[in-house]
């Protein structure tokens, strides 16, 4: 067997020094200077036919780590540092990947390049999303990255070659490159060695990249700032602006006038919930209908950068001890804010916290918003002008995130101790609730639990729910498909979850482990503070796809949070959502942005600030609309540092997401449309007007389930690529108005039609493709490329959210020769029959899915989950588009918006 030999070198490109290069606990750490600090990431392992599998990491030192993976024969990798040299040394029993990765903060766009091979050409990284978001792809032996914003680069070599691939993540709504780093582990080889050296490169003198105001030195705009007299100026132009707007009498909590009169509410001196006229509502202290306008993060936070080590790239830095020393964040001269500089320039004073939440206040009162959202610093303002706020509650430490052990009485006593400070604030009325964390990974719970040791109190709960179950041994190891000698041995043992008696003991377990979490932060906190509500825990929605932890933070909340960033509003997600919780719903994160000032965008791009605002009405209004939802909170206050947020360095997200920018000058024609929503949000809230409805141009439509009929096959059925004999129905169609993902069809659609015997379901497509059969892709990653995705359920027909273990997810290559078919959540690969011709407009494909693949019994009369995508790429390496003949983009993760299909004869 071969071994391997791995070198990254820096590119030489100025002056020379050399890298400080550390091992930390999540991977290889280079220090490129000005350029800043870029992460390889230990990698994750696959084996041949299976799934990702994270790494395990023993951090001993910054100069040795062991890595290990949690699957049988996986490798066992020991990485030593030298000085600049890391070497490496992998021994294994099972064949399969190395995936090692590197993230490229999003600001190489538009300014940075990279090259491929010794003499490769220089290639910019695009500012804009390309069309094909893979920007390298290729086996070889060198790629060099070059910022042009510090005119730093640094050079990656192997020996023997590797397979590299740079990719674009804005295609996946993520605003960052990523490097990907492929490397064979050939199967039981033994001392397969790996060596890293580092160096680095910078010029003596760095291109300068932000100005003295904090914008882009290269970027024109309109009201962009040059010079000190121009933010002196905004004093007077500030007045005159806040004083044109009027906006409607509010209570002085924010609440609509008369309500307490009107619905018989009750002042209990603290926000609570309540229903009238058929809708949740919250109430304000003094006991007024209050819907939630509220901004996150209004206080310095986001706008604070770091600068150490790069310090190059700024034209103008002040010294910590100068009048800008409130500019820096706490005693750190690393973090240090430009509009807290700007600020501070305008009015001529320091910062200072009470005063200027006091004007935001004033500002935001203005602008028809009543309140704070998260991560906003508590102020003596807040009270004083009786405007709400949403704190958040300690966070002890995590076993899965920051998720604590529920089971362990360490834990207990820890959140008993640090809960009880809530008491001085008990009586407080400005805070409306609190959260309980932010964005917290629920579905690793399940994965993770079953590979700790005995050490966790969780691990230990878990064994014993399985001995409560199983009793003896042998029954477990048999649903388990394991080989434990007793039920203490389970303690230290990884427990592989690869069965459906597994799946649902997993589940079980979930369900326990959530209720338990839940019921301990909820008990814990109303033991101290009985007066305030307790607002969930800002559920991402991926994550409230696992509907036990939905279902648990209800139970012990009084309103359940949710940060749901998105084009538009989905009253179906949401309903399920309020089912699930069985409480009321705050919208606590989200927002859209632009590119127009040299930031990235938002989370959610639109086009320009009028479209900013037309897509905020349209989010507020709909939600408002929904009798469940009592209030919004837009993240955030102040615009995003243009070199990016300080807590992740020199990766720090960079977005349009304030309602002012960094030279604190409002977004005027934005906030001009956000008004009109703010003005008349209690007329939307209770029907008297309609909401208002505004979709970006591409934007799919809501539609309801399909359903389908699958005949019998006929006799002499074979597959073969031509569509004789088949039953004689119509095909069912997917076109254009079936787009879930992408901005146009590309002039690609389907037809398509089913039919089934004892053995096999049978599909039959005609594609319509100008660039027809182009799949380059293997195994899972079929669906990158021209691709059939089927998804079938046979169980349980009249659930939604997430996938059960019976669930298959079937992927089918437009180019069989080379990825044939593959079917997701199942262990065993079964054998699917595919045949597919080209044609002058496209291609037929024709497959043979075995029911036992299926896990159906078919009948005529059965029913089932049925669903079908088509998958679209120019190149063969990249989906470009894709349809869904019922559901939508998230058919891999949700069966929600399934269609239905019946056998009939």
């Amino acid at each position: 067997m071969k071994s391997l030999l791995l070198f990254l070198v820096a590119c030489l490109f100025c002056v020379t020094a050399p890298a400080a290069v550390k091992l930390t606990a999540s991977g290889i750490e280079v220090d490129g200077g000005a350029m800043g600090k870029l992460t390889f990431r230990y990698p994750k392992f696959t084996p041949q036919g299976g799934k990702d599998v994270k790494p395990e990491v023993k951090f001993v030192d910054d100069a040795r780590v062991e890595i290990s993976y949690l699957t049988e024969g996986a490798p066992a990798i020991v990485l030593t540092r030298d000085g600049d040299t890391v070497t490496g040394i992998l021994t294994t029993k099972s064949a399969g990947k190395l995936r090692w990765d590197m993230y490229i903060p999003i600001i190489f766009a538009g300014s940075g390049f990279f090259s491929f091979g010794a003499d490769g050409e220089k290639r910019p990284f695009p500012k804009n999303l390309p069309e094909k978001p893979h920007l390298l792809q290729a086996s070889g032996n060198a790629l060099q990255l070059f910022d042009g914003n510090t005119d730093c680069s640094i050079g990656i070599h192997i020996d023997p070659g590797a397979y590299w691939q740079l990719q674009d993540n804005r295609a996946w709504k993520w605003k960052i490159f990523q490097l990907v780093l492929f490397q064979d582990v050939y199967e039981n080889h033994r001392e397969q060695k790996m060596t890293f050296q580092f160096s680095a490169k910078q010029p003596e003198v760095a291109k300068v990249r932000v100005d003295r105001f904090g914008q882009p030195t290269d970027l024109e705009f309109p009201g962009k700032v040059h010079s000190e007299q121009e933010l002196k100026n905004d004093v007077a132009a500030d007045k005159a602006y806040f004083d044109s707007l009027n906006p409607p009498a509010r209570t002085v909590w924010g609440g609509l006038p008369g309500s307490r009169e009107k619905f018989n509410l009750k002042a209990t001196g603290f926000f609570r919930t309540d229903k009238v006229a058929g809708r949740d509502v919250l109430v304000t202290p003094e006991g007024d209908v209050f819907f939630q306008l509220g901004v996150c993060t209004v206080s310095p936070c986001d706008d604070y950068t770091y600068i150490k080590g790069r310090e190059q790239i700024y034209e103008w830095l002040p010294k910590y001890e100068s009048e800008y020393k409130t500019a820096y964040r706490g005693h750190w001269a690393t973090d240090f804010s430009y509009y807290l500089a700007n600020r501070i320039r305008k009015i001529g004073k320091p910062f200072d916290l009470d005063e200027w939440k006091t004007e935001q206040i004033d500002r935001l009162r203005k602008w028809g918003f009543n309140s704070e959202g998260a991560f906003t610093t508590s102020s003596k303002a807040n009270r004083g002008k009786k405007f709400g706020r949403v704190p958040g509650l300690y966070t002890p430490a995590g076993i899965v995130g920051s998720i604590c052990d529920p089971f362990d009485p360490a834990i207990r006593e820890d959140l008993g101790r640090n809960f009880s400070k809530l008491a001085g604030s008990k009586d407080d009325p400005t805070i409306i609730g609190y959260f309980i964390a932010n964005e917290q990974p629920y579905p690793e719970v399940a994965r993770m639990v079953p590979g700790f040791d005995g050490k966790v109190a969780a691990k230990r709960e878990l064994v014993r729910m399985l001995q409560e179950k199983y009793r003896r041994i042998e029954k477990f190891n048999t649903a388990w498909n394991l080989k434990a000698s007793s039920f203490e041995e389970l303690n230290d043992l990884p427990l592989p979850v690869q069965t459906r008696e597994a799946w649902t003991d997993m589940e079980a377990y979930a369900a326990h482990f959530f209720d338990a979490y839940f019921k301990l932060i909820g008990e814990t906190f109303r033991k101290y503070d009985p007066n305030h509500l307790l607002i969930g825990a800002r559920f991402l929605v991926a994550n409230a796809n696992v509907e036990s932890a939905v279902a648990a933070c209800g139970k012990y909340c009084d309103i359940f949070s949710y940060n749901y960033y998105t084009r538009t509003i989905d009253p179906a997600l949401l309903d399920r959502i309020h089912r699930l919780s069985g409480k009321p719903i705050i919208l606590s994160e989200w927002s859209y942005g632009t590119g127009e000032q040299g930031l990235s965008g938002g989370v959610v791009d639109v086009r320009n600030q009028i479209e900013r605002g037309k897509a905020y009405r349209s989010y507020v209004e709909e939600a408002a609309s929904l009798p469940y939802v009592v209030g919004s909170q837009w993240f955030a206050y102040i615009d995003q540092a243009l070199t990016g947020r300080f807590f992740q360095h020199y990766s720090g997200e960079c977005m349009n997401i304030g309602l002012v920018n960094v030279a604190d000058r409002p977004f005027k024609e934005f906030l001009a449309l956000a008004m009109e929503t703010n003005y008349r949000i209690y007329d939307v809230l209770f029907g008297e007007v309609e909401p208002f409805v505004w979709r970006a141009e591409g934007t799919v439509g809501e539609r309801a389930a399909k359903s389908v009929q699958i005949p019998h096959a006929v006799a002499g059925h074979k597959v073969d690529g031509i569509r004789q004999p088949w039953p004689g129905r119509p095909s069912e169609r997917i076109d254009g108005s079936c787009l879930v993902d992408g901005a146009e069809d590309g002039g690609v659609s389907a037809d398509f039609w089913l039919c089934w015997d004892e053995k096999n379901l049978y599909l039959f497509t005609e594609v319509r493709d100008p660039s027809p059969a182009r799949n380059s892709r293997k195994g899972k990653d079929l669906w990158q490329s021209d691709c059939i995705e089927l998804f079938i359920g046979g169980e349980e027909l009249e659930k939604s959210g997430p996938l059960l273990f019976s669930d298959r997810q079937i992927l089918i290559s437009a180019e069989p020769s080379k990825g044939g078919a593959w079917v997701m959540n199942q262990p065993s690969q079964p054998k699917i029959p595919v045949v597919v011709i080209p044609n002058s407009k496209g291609y037929a494909m024709e497959a043979a899915i075995p029911w036992s693949a299926l896990g159906i019994k078919p009948e005529s009369g059965r029913k089932i989950r049925f669903d079908i995508g088509l998958d679209d790429g120019d190149d063969g390496s990249r989906r470009l588009r894709q349809f869904m003949w019922s559901g939508r983009a998230d058919n891999s993760s949700a069966r929600t918006h399934w269609g239905t299909a019946t056998l009939v004869d």
